[in-house]
């Protein structure tokens, strides 16, 4: 492993990061902030972590200012799961500092902490979990922290390599990094360029994110507001400025047009891309596209008919505005919530567990297992029924209307992922059902199996981005309840989750930093 390159390269990448909290200061303004006072306690917070961060990029960049040669795979990936636990780590400070008083005992420092630490996880990976119970209230959380807060939804979104390439191309080096970035199968570019490849990216993600934040504006919300939801929205991050979510606004509009915004921005960016050059076309074959859509309306229009039949909704239009944003919401791993859906009847509650787990296209800001991994699974089982009765018989995987090649390779991969998956979501329910005691679920009259439930919709909700689980999890409730080391394994799954567990797991596996693999 090349030390010095990878100290340049996380070098750069942590002073990026430092420029992007200072974007948070003028919230600090009493006009801008809409506050009374100006936010002392939050303007030094954010200016005293961008300096700690400014200087700690700028040491890792000094001692790998001579590094030369090649970027090989596993550097790239290094770089990757190094940069999101940089992120992490970092990103907390603003909280940290916000929060953390001289009077505090070492046992509360800890708990802090910690709670941060999940705090920034949350927002960079786009998860959209908290633990915090009154974001409204500015003594606990100033205006300037909260919008660092949806803050850390763009700068995530936007994808910390992504960015990195796009601002400083880096040639073979940069392709690495953004095939790294770029999670999922079939994870597109528009072009074989790299650093093009990465302003397009970034030009369609800041493009969306400007166009939702004035019709935000124009339907009702001010500035902050807007730039904090269209932050959550089209990263698929869900914190909001309000304890209700979008729920607070009770506007039709908002809701609508948040709702659409979300769904668009779990498509490849790439076919985002198409449509602008007016290549229509490579919408209408495109496999994942009509899969994602027809798995999203699907699923609307059966817990439209469970609600109305169970009395969840009073008529078709309140069903409809409801599980519309809702499922939208719960499939692109947003968050957001317009609606109380762990009162809901149990065959949709069902059904939101269920598309927990599909996620938005490969190639767009969403987490989860994405669509186009579903799709693959799925034709590999009807090839291996066919050939089960018929041996003899010679067919090829398609997608996108083209014959896949190496395909027995892509299912091995889809194959390995789910396991993967499958695997950390066990062993994280397990060890969340060993670190948390029966009493809290008992004294809120619950029993014992409700504890499995809550538990499992935690994990799945963490690992794919979601936020809000179900039960003790749900849209109306948080995380704060649960232990130091129940959250620290939560702030694990986001950060796996985010980045598909491989870039991460592969910075504690000794053996490829030792290994000169191509």
């Amino acid at each position: 492993m090349n030390l010095p390159l990878l100290s340049k390269y996380l070098g750069v990448v942590t002073l990026l990061l430092a420029a992007a909290m200072l974007f948070a200061l003028p919230w600090a303004i009493p006009w801008l902030g809409h506050g009374a006072h100006f936010d002392t306690r939050g303007f030094f917070a954010i200016l005293s972590s961008a300096a700690i961060a400014a200087t700690l990029g700028g040491g890792m960049l000094l001692a790998g200012r001579n590094a030369h040669g090649p970027l090989y795979r596993r550097e790239a990936i290094a770089i990757v799961g190094i940069s999101w636990l940089i992120f992490t780590f970092v990103g907390a400070l603003p909280f940290i500092l916000g929060h953390v008083k001289g009077s505090e005992s070492r046992e509360r420092i800890v708990r802090l902490v910690v709670d941060d630490l999940f705090e920034s996880a949350s927002g960079f990976t786009g998860a959209g979990a908290t633990i915090m119970n009154d974001i409204e209230d500015e003594s606990m959380l100033p205006k300037c922290l909260l919008f660092w807060r949806s803050e850390t939804h763009f700068v995530g979104g936007l994808g910390i390599m992504v960015l990195f390439v796009a601002l400083l191309g880096q040639g073979s080096a940069g392709k690495a990094l953004l095939m790294t970035e770029s999670v999922g199968p079939q994870g597109e570019v528009g072009t074989t360029r790299s650093q093009h490849s990465a302003w397009i990216f970034a030009g369609i993600y800041v493009g969306l994110n400007i166009i939702l934040t004035l019709l935000l504006m124009i339907e009702g919300m001010n500035l902050f507001d807007a730039l904090c939801h269209s932050f959550g929205t089209i990263a698929t991050g869900g914190l909001s400025t309000y304890n209700a979510s979008v729920a607070h606004f009770e506007n039709i509009a908002i809701e609508m047009t948040i709702g659409t915004f979300m769904m668009i921005a779990c498509v490849n960016f790439s076919l985002l891309y198409a449509v602008l050059l007016g290549q229509w076309t490579r919408l209408w074959i495109n496999t994942e596209l009509w899969a994602y859509l027809a798995i999203l309306f699907g699923v609307i229009g059966a817990v439209m008919i469970a609600g109305l039949w169970h009395h969840d909704f009073p008529n078709v239009g309140t069903a409809f505005r409801y599980s519309y944003f809702n499922v939208i919401s719960v499939q692109t791993n947003t968050g957001f919530g317009t609606n109380d859906f762990d009162h809901w009847n149990e065959f949709s509650r069902g059904m939101l567990f269920v598309i927990m787990f599909v996620g938005g296209c490969a190639g767009s800001t969403s987490c989860s297992l994405k669509v186009i991994r579903h799709v693959v699974l799925w034709k590999s089982l009807y090839i291996y029924i066919l050939k089960t009765f018929r041996p003899r018989l010679i067919t090829t995987m398609r997608l996108n209307g083209k014959a896949v090649e190496d395909s027995d390779e892509l299912t091995n991969e889809v194959f390995i992922y789910f396991g993967m998956i499958g695997f950390v979501f066990i062993t994280a329910w397990l060890m969340l059902l060993f670190l948390e005691p029966d009493q809290a679920w008992l004294e809120a009259g619950h029993s014992p199996p409700v504890k499995m439930l809550d538990c499992a919709t935690g994990v799945a909700a963490c690992i794919n981005g979601v936020g809000p689980g179900l039960g003790a999890l749900g849209p109306s409730k948080n995380f704060s309840g649960f232990s130091i080391g129940s959250k620290l394994v939560f702030t694990a799954l986001m950060l796996l989750g985010r980045i598909e567990i491989f870039p991460l797991l592969v910075i504690f596996t000794p053996g490829l930093w030792r290994r000169p693999t191509t």
